[in-house]
Protein backbone atom coordinates (compact mmCIF):
# COMPACT_ATOMS: atom_id res chain seq x y z
CA UNK A 1 0.00 0.00 0.00
CA UNK A 2 1.16 3.48 -0.78
CA UNK A 3 -1.08 6.19 -0.16
CA UNK A 4 -1.14 9.84 0.32
CA UNK A 5 -3.50 12.27 2.16
CA UNK A 6 -3.91 15.68 3.68
CA UNK A 7 -4.48 14.47 7.06
CA UNK A 8 -3.62 10.73 8.92
CA UNK A 9 -5.93 10.24 11.69
CA UNK A 10 -4.87 7.54 14.16
CA UNK A 11 -7.37 6.14 16.31
CA UNK A 12 -11.10 5.13 15.22
CA UNK A 13 -12.45 5.49 19.12
CA UNK A 14 -15.04 8.54 19.37
CA UNK A 15 -12.88 11.28 19.38
CA UNK A 16 -10.95 9.80 16.08
CA UNK A 17 -14.26 9.37 14.42
CA UNK A 18 -15.45 12.65 15.42
CA UNK A 19 -12.17 14.22 14.27
CA UNK A 20 -12.48 12.64 10.77
CA UNK A 21 -16.20 13.84 10.53
CA UNK A 22 -15.45 17.09 11.15
CA UNK A 23 -12.77 17.63 9.14
CA UNK A 24 -14.30 16.21 6.33
CA UNK A 25 -17.57 18.38 6.52
CA UNK A 26 -15.31 21.57 6.81
CA UNK A 27 -14.08 21.27 3.83
CA UNK A 28 -10.63 19.26 4.11
CA UNK A 29 -10.69 16.27 1.61
CA UNK A 30 -8.51 13.11 1.54
CA UNK A 31 -8.63 12.69 5.24
CA UNK A 32 -7.77 8.83 5.91
CA UNK A 33 -8.93 7.58 9.34
CA UNK A 34 -6.20 4.75 10.59
CA UNK A 35 -7.62 1.93 13.35
CA UNK A 36 -5.09 -0.74 14.42
CA UNK A 37 -8.86 -2.82 15.34
CA UNK A 38 -11.87 -1.78 14.34
CA UNK A 39 -14.06 1.15 15.04
CA UNK A 40 -14.61 1.48 19.06
CA UNK A 41 -12.03 -1.44 19.69
CA UNK A 42 -10.43 0.87 22.28
CA UNK A 43 -11.53 2.62 25.44
CA UNK A 44 -14.73 3.77 23.54
CA UNK A 45 -16.44 0.60 23.12
CA UNK A 46 -15.73 -0.41 27.25
CA UNK A 47 -16.84 3.36 28.10
CA UNK A 48 -20.12 3.19 30.10
CA UNK A 49 -21.40 6.05 27.85
CA UNK A 50 -22.75 8.59 30.43
CA UNK A 51 -22.96 12.01 29.27
CA UNK A 52 -23.29 15.24 31.83
CA UNK A 53 -22.18 18.84 31.74
CA UNK A 54 -20.85 18.77 35.43
CA UNK A 55 -17.78 19.89 35.29
CA UNK A 56 -15.81 22.71 37.28
CA UNK A 57 -13.71 23.57 34.38
CA UNK A 58 -15.82 26.23 32.41
CA UNK A 59 -14.26 24.91 29.18
CA UNK A 60 -15.15 21.81 29.57
CA UNK A 61 -18.36 22.35 31.14
CA UNK A 62 -19.23 24.12 27.19
CA UNK A 63 -17.86 21.68 25.30
CA UNK A 64 -20.01 18.68 27.42
CA UNK A 65 -23.14 21.35 26.90
CA UNK A 66 -22.48 21.36 22.75
CA UNK A 67 -21.57 17.55 23.00
CA UNK A 68 -24.87 16.86 24.76
CA UNK A 69 -27.04 18.76 22.08
CA UNK A 70 -25.41 16.92 19.50
CA UNK A 71 -26.24 13.73 21.06
CA UNK A 72 -29.34 15.04 21.84
CA UNK A 73 -30.30 15.54 18.48
CA UNK A 74 -27.57 13.13 16.68
CA UNK A 75 -29.57 12.15 13.74
CA UNK A 76 -30.50 15.23 12.61
CA UNK A 77 -26.83 16.62 13.12
CA UNK A 78 -24.86 13.87 12.27
CA UNK A 79 -27.04 10.56 10.70
CA UNK A 80 -26.73 7.39 12.66
CA UNK A 81 -27.88 6.89 16.02
CA UNK A 82 -25.94 7.55 19.36
CA UNK A 83 -28.46 5.51 20.97
CA UNK A 84 -28.53 8.87 23.54
CA UNK A 85 -31.13 8.51 26.77
CA UNK A 86 -32.12 11.21 28.69
CA UNK A 87 -32.21 10.16 32.40
CA UNK A 88 -31.06 13.01 34.23
CA UNK A 89 -27.55 13.39 36.40
CA UNK A 90 -27.26 14.08 40.00
CA UNK A 91 -24.30 14.46 41.86
CA UNK A 92 -24.18 13.97 45.38
CA UNK A 93 -21.61 15.35 47.92
CA UNK A 94 -20.91 16.19 51.45
CA UNK A 95 -20.82 19.41 53.56
CA UNK A 96 -16.86 19.39 52.70
CA UNK A 97 -17.83 19.84 48.75
CA UNK A 98 -20.93 21.68 48.79
CA UNK A 99 -19.38 25.18 47.75
CA UNK A 100 -17.32 23.58 45.15
CA UNK A 101 -20.93 22.22 43.81
CA UNK A 102 -22.80 25.49 44.30
CA UNK A 103 -19.99 27.15 42.68
CA UNK A 104 -20.37 25.02 39.36
CA UNK A 105 -24.13 24.99 39.02
CA UNK A 106 -23.97 28.92 39.23
CA UNK A 107 -21.47 28.55 36.07
CA UNK A 108 -23.28 26.13 34.49
CA UNK A 109 -26.40 27.94 34.28
CA UNK A 110 -24.98 31.12 33.49
CA UNK A 111 -23.29 29.03 30.29
CA UNK A 112 -26.80 27.94 29.59
CA UNK A 113 -27.01 24.43 30.99
CA UNK A 114 -30.16 23.46 33.17
CA UNK A 115 -28.86 22.55 36.46
CA UNK A 116 -30.53 23.56 40.12
CA UNK A 117 -28.84 22.45 43.66
CA UNK A 118 -31.42 19.94 45.70
CA UNK A 119 -31.75 19.52 49.47
CA UNK A 120 -31.31 16.23 50.84
CA UNK A 121 -35.21 16.00 51.39
CA UNK A 122 -35.63 16.60 47.80
CA UNK A 123 -32.87 14.11 46.42
CA UNK A 124 -35.53 11.72 48.47
CA UNK A 125 -38.43 13.04 46.63
CA UNK A 126 -36.57 11.84 43.35
CA UNK A 127 -35.77 8.48 44.64
CA UNK A 128 -37.16 7.12 47.61
CA UNK A 129 -34.65 4.14 47.76
CA UNK A 130 -31.67 6.66 47.89
CA UNK A 131 -29.97 6.65 51.01
CA UNK A 132 -29.63 10.54 52.51
CA UNK A 133 -27.99 10.34 55.79
CA UNK A 134 -24.31 11.57 54.53
CA UNK A 135 -25.67 14.04 51.81
CA UNK A 136 -25.14 17.78 52.26
CA UNK A 137 -26.23 18.66 48.56
CA UNK A 138 -27.14 17.23 45.05
CA UNK A 139 -27.04 18.94 41.87
CA UNK A 140 -29.50 17.93 39.43
CA UNK A 141 -29.09 18.46 35.50
CA UNK A 142 -32.37 16.74 33.93
CA UNK A 143 -30.72 16.76 30.48
CA UNK A 144 -28.28 14.59 31.09
CA UNK A 145 -28.41 10.79 30.93
CA UNK A 146 -26.17 8.29 28.50
CA UNK A 147 -25.61 6.92 25.12
CA UNK A 148 -24.27 3.93 22.98
CA UNK A 149 -20.51 4.75 22.41
CA UNK A 150 -19.68 1.87 19.99
CA UNK A 151 -22.92 2.87 18.23
CA UNK A 152 -22.25 6.86 18.41
CA UNK A 153 -18.32 6.08 17.14
CA UNK A 154 -19.41 3.76 14.08
CA UNK A 155 -22.70 6.21 13.46
CA UNK A 156 -19.57 9.28 13.52
CA UNK A 157 -17.52 7.08 11.11
CA UNK A 158 -20.42 6.39 8.72
CA UNK A 159 -20.95 9.75 8.28
CA UNK A 160 -17.36 10.47 7.94
CA UNK A 161 -17.38 8.25 5.12
CA UNK A 162 -20.27 10.06 3.64
CA UNK A 163 -18.07 13.18 3.52
CA UNK A 164 -15.64 11.36 1.46
CA UNK A 165 -13.01 9.75 4.34
CA UNK A 166 -11.16 6.57 3.77
CA UNK A 167 -10.88 4.55 6.92
CA UNK A 168 -8.24 2.12 7.33
CA UNK A 169 -9.28 -0.63 10.17
CA UNK A 170 -6.88 -3.57 11.03
CA UNK A 171 -4.30 -1.53 10.48
CA UNK A 172 -1.44 -0.59 13.05
CA UNK A 173 1.04 2.37 12.87
CA UNK A 174 4.83 1.42 13.59
CA UNK A 175 6.10 4.98 12.94
CA UNK A 176 6.07 8.23 11.97
CA UNK A 177 8.08 9.82 9.14
CA UNK A 178 9.72 12.91 9.74
CA UNK A 179 11.75 15.66 7.98
CA UNK A 180 13.55 18.82 9.21
CA UNK A 181 10.85 18.59 12.12
CA UNK A 182 7.97 18.28 9.84
CA UNK A 183 5.42 15.49 9.56
CA UNK A 184 5.77 13.43 6.30
CA UNK A 185 4.30 10.41 6.46
CA UNK A 186 2.62 7.76 8.44
CA UNK A 187 4.34 4.08 8.75
CA UNK A 188 1.94 1.17 9.00
CA UNK A 189 2.55 -2.42 8.89
CA UNK A 190 0.50 -2.13 5.53
CA UNK A 191 2.75 -0.03 3.86
CA UNK A 192 3.27 3.95 3.99
CA UNK A 193 0.90 6.86 3.46
CA UNK A 194 2.57 10.04 2.33
CA UNK A 195 1.18 13.14 4.49
CA UNK A 196 2.16 16.40 6.30
CA UNK A 197 -0.43 16.55 9.27
CA UNK A 198 -0.99 13.66 11.53
CA UNK A 199 -3.39 13.65 14.26
CA UNK A 200 -2.97 11.62 17.06
CA UNK A 201 -5.93 9.76 18.90
CA UNK A 202 -4.69 6.95 19.70
CA UNK A 203 -6.17 6.75 23.30
CA UNK A 204 -3.55 4.02 25.81
CA UNK A 205 -1.35 4.31 23.01
CA UNK A 206 -0.76 7.79 22.88
CA UNK A 207 2.36 8.30 24.28
CA UNK A 208 3.36 5.39 22.31
CA UNK A 209 2.94 7.44 18.94
CA UNK A 210 3.56 10.70 20.37
CA UNK A 211 7.29 8.67 21.17
CA UNK A 212 7.70 7.79 17.11
CA UNK A 213 8.52 11.54 16.64
CA UNK A 214 10.48 12.00 20.21
CA UNK A 215 7.44 13.88 22.03
CA UNK A 216 6.66 12.76 25.62
CA UNK A 217 3.18 12.81 26.58
CA UNK A 218 2.65 12.01 30.26
CA UNK A 219 0.21 9.16 29.75
CA UNK A 220 -0.29 6.25 32.38
CA UNK A 221 -3.15 3.48 31.06
CA UNK A 222 -4.93 2.60 34.16
CA UNK A 223 -7.31 -0.24 34.03
CA UNK A 224 -11.25 0.29 35.57
CA UNK A 225 -13.52 -2.46 35.87
CA UNK A 226 -17.75 -1.92 36.32
CA UNK A 227 -20.07 -4.14 37.66
CA UNK A 228 -23.63 -4.75 36.28
CA UNK A 229 -26.40 -5.62 38.80
CA UNK A 230 -29.77 -6.41 38.99
CA UNK A 231 -32.50 -4.50 40.41
CA UNK A 232 -34.64 -5.88 42.80
CA UNK A 233 -38.36 -6.13 41.46
CA UNK A 234 -39.59 -3.39 43.77
CA UNK A 235 -37.01 -0.91 41.89
CA UNK A 236 -37.96 -0.94 38.42
CA UNK A 237 -38.79 2.33 38.43
CA UNK A 238 -36.73 4.87 35.98
CA UNK A 239 -33.81 6.51 37.84
CA UNK A 240 -31.28 8.88 36.69
CA UNK A 241 -27.67 8.43 36.82
CA UNK A 242 -25.66 9.21 40.06
CA UNK A 243 -22.48 10.67 40.75
CA UNK A 244 -21.76 10.01 44.33
CA UNK A 245 -18.99 12.72 45.70
CA UNK A 246 -19.36 11.09 49.18
CA UNK A 247 -18.36 7.76 48.32
CA UNK A 248 -16.33 7.62 45.37
CA UNK A 249 -18.90 6.07 43.07
CA UNK A 250 -20.71 6.19 39.94
CA UNK A 251 -24.85 4.62 39.42
CA UNK A 252 -26.29 4.40 36.13
CA UNK A 253 -29.22 2.40 35.05
CA UNK A 254 -28.68 -0.20 32.77
CA UNK A 255 -31.90 -1.30 30.89
CA UNK A 256 -35.18 -1.34 32.30
CA UNK A 257 -33.64 -3.50 35.64
CA UNK A 258 -29.82 -3.10 35.88
CA UNK A 259 -27.36 -0.84 37.28
CA UNK A 260 -23.86 -0.07 35.75
CA UNK A 261 -21.49 0.14 39.22
CA UNK A 262 -18.01 2.25 38.78
CA UNK A 263 -15.40 4.39 40.39
CA UNK A 264 -14.58 7.46 40.35
CA UNK A 265 -11.67 7.54 42.43
CA UNK A 266 -8.40 8.92 41.07
CA UNK A 267 -7.05 6.47 43.14
CA UNK A 268 -7.33 3.59 40.29
CA UNK A 269 -4.93 5.01 38.13
CA UNK A 270 -2.48 4.80 40.38
CA UNK A 271 -1.45 0.98 38.73
CA UNK A 272 -0.13 1.35 35.03
CA UNK A 273 -1.61 -1.36 32.83
CA UNK A 274 -0.35 -3.02 30.56
CA UNK A 275 -2.75 -1.96 27.26
CA UNK A 276 -2.25 -5.28 25.42
CA UNK A 277 -2.54 -7.78 28.20
CA UNK A 278 -4.68 -6.44 30.75
CA UNK A 279 -7.72 -8.08 32.07
CA UNK A 280 -10.92 -7.29 30.44
CA UNK A 281 -12.77 -9.30 33.08
CA UNK A 282 -13.84 -8.19 36.32
CA UNK A 283 -13.13 -11.19 39.42
CA UNK A 284 -15.09 -11.79 42.79
CA UNK A 285 -13.29 -9.25 44.82
CA UNK A 286 -14.03 -6.72 42.19
CA UNK A 287 -17.40 -7.45 42.16
CA UNK A 288 -17.90 -7.59 46.34
CA UNK A 289 -16.65 -4.25 46.08
CA UNK A 290 -18.72 -2.47 43.61
CA UNK A 291 -21.67 -4.17 45.04
CA UNK A 292 -20.96 -3.00 48.75
CA UNK A 293 -20.78 0.40 47.17
CA UNK A 294 -24.20 1.00 45.54
CA UNK A 295 -25.47 -0.83 48.72
CA UNK A 296 -24.62 2.11 50.66
CA UNK A 297 -26.32 4.53 48.45
CA UNK A 298 -29.04 2.44 47.73
CA UNK A 299 -29.77 -0.02 50.29
CA UNK A 300 -32.66 -2.27 48.45
CA UNK A 301 -29.85 -3.27 46.59
CA UNK A 302 -28.81 -5.87 49.00
CA UNK A 303 -31.85 -7.73 47.23
CA UNK A 304 -30.38 -7.06 44.20
CA UNK A 305 -27.66 -9.95 41.89
CA UNK A 306 -24.53 -9.28 39.89
CA UNK A 307 -24.71 -9.88 36.75
CA UNK A 308 -21.50 -9.19 34.80
CA UNK A 309 -19.09 -6.84 34.30
CA UNK A 310 -16.05 -5.48 32.27
CA UNK A 311 -12.80 -3.71 32.23
CA UNK A 312 -11.51 -0.56 29.66
CA UNK A 313 -8.51 1.40 29.77
CA UNK A 314 -8.23 5.07 30.60
CA UNK A 315 -5.10 7.03 29.23
CA UNK A 316 -4.54 9.17 32.19
CA UNK A 317 -2.79 12.24 32.14
CA UNK A 318 -0.90 13.80 36.03
CA UNK A 319 -3.89 16.63 36.07
CA UNK A 320 -6.69 14.05 34.53
CA UNK A 321 -7.13 16.37 31.23
CA UNK A 322 -6.55 15.54 27.65
CA UNK A 323 -3.89 17.19 25.77
CA UNK A 324 -5.70 18.61 22.54
CA UNK A 325 -2.93 20.58 20.79
CA UNK A 326 -0.50 21.06 18.19
CA UNK A 327 2.70 19.84 18.97
CA UNK A 328 5.34 22.94 18.92
CA UNK A 329 8.26 20.93 18.34
CA UNK A 330 6.71 18.86 15.52
CA UNK A 331 5.05 21.00 12.63
CA UNK A 332 2.03 19.35 11.73
CA UNK A 333 1.70 16.72 14.42
CA UNK A 334 -1.45 17.18 16.66
CA UNK A 335 -2.70 15.44 19.46
CA UNK A 336 -5.90 14.43 21.19
CA UNK A 337 -5.02 11.99 24.23
CA UNK A 338 -4.91 11.74 27.14
CA UNK A 339 -8.67 11.80 28.05
CA UNK A 340 -8.69 10.29 31.77
CA UNK A 341 -11.81 8.60 31.02
CA UNK A 342 -14.36 11.61 30.26
CA UNK A 343 -13.56 11.97 26.46
CA UNK A 344 -16.95 9.86 25.51
CA UNK A 345 -19.12 12.66 26.57
CA UNK A 346 -16.63 15.37 25.11
CA UNK A 347 -16.38 13.66 21.41
CA UNK A 348 -18.62 16.01 19.32
CA UNK A 349 -16.60 19.08 20.53
CA UNK A 350 -13.33 17.95 20.49
CA UNK A 351 -14.29 17.16 16.81
CA UNK A 352 -14.82 20.75 15.92
CA UNK A 353 -11.80 21.29 18.10
CA UNK A 354 -9.14 19.93 16.08
CA UNK A 355 -10.77 20.62 12.65
CA UNK A 356 -10.41 24.23 13.72
CA UNK A 357 -6.79 23.72 15.21
CA UNK A 358 -5.76 21.89 11.86
CA UNK A 359 -7.54 24.66 9.02
CA UNK A 360 -6.76 27.53 10.90
CA UNK A 361 -4.11 26.89 12.97
CA UNK A 362 -6.13 27.57 16.61
CA UNK A 363 -9.46 27.03 18.04
CA UNK A 364 -11.87 29.66 17.93
CA UNK A 365 -15.24 27.67 19.22
CA UNK A 366 -13.30 27.25 23.16
CA UNK A 367 -10.41 28.85 25.23
CA UNK A 368 -8.33 25.26 25.29
CA UNK A 369 -5.24 27.04 27.18
CA UNK A 370 -6.33 24.20 29.73
CA UNK A 371 -5.50 21.63 26.94
CA UNK A 372 -1.87 22.78 26.11
CA UNK A 373 0.58 20.46 25.69
CA UNK A 374 3.25 22.70 27.45
CA UNK A 375 1.45 23.06 30.60
CA UNK A 376 3.20 19.75 31.71
CA UNK A 377 6.75 21.12 31.15
CA UNK A 378 6.04 24.47 32.66
CA UNK A 379 4.09 22.76 36.10
CA UNK A 380 0.82 24.92 34.64
CA UNK A 381 -1.60 22.00 35.22
CA UNK A 382 -5.06 21.87 34.67
CA UNK A 383 -7.09 19.79 37.14
CA UNK A 384 -10.70 20.67 38.56
CA UNK A 385 -12.02 21.51 41.87
CA UNK A 386 -12.94 17.79 43.03
CA UNK A 387 -9.44 17.67 44.35
CA UNK A 388 -10.27 13.72 44.84
CA UNK A 389 -12.28 12.91 42.17
CA UNK A 390 -10.13 14.09 39.62
CA UNK A 391 -11.95 12.59 36.54
CA UNK A 392 -15.14 15.31 37.02
CA UNK A 393 -12.73 17.98 36.16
Amino acid sequence: MRKTAAVVVIGAGINGCSIAYNLAKDGVRNVLLVEKGYVASGPTGRSSGIVRQHYTIETLAKMARDSLRTYRSFEQEIGGDAGFMQAGVVFLCSEQNAETLKKSVAMHQRLGIRESVLSPEELREMEPFLNIEDIGYGAYEPDGGYADPALAANSFCIAAQKEGVEVLLGTRVTGLRVQGAQIRGVITDKGEIATETVVNVAGPWGREIAAMVRVEIPIKPSRHPVVILKRPPQWRTPTPVWADLVNGWYFKPEGHDGMLVGSISSQEADQEADVEKYSVVTDYDEATTYSDGVLRRFPVMAEGLVKGGWAGLYDVTPDWQPVIDQIPEVKGFYCAVGFSGHGFKLGPAVGRIVSELVREGKCSSYDTTVFRYRRFHNGQLSAGDYDEYKILG
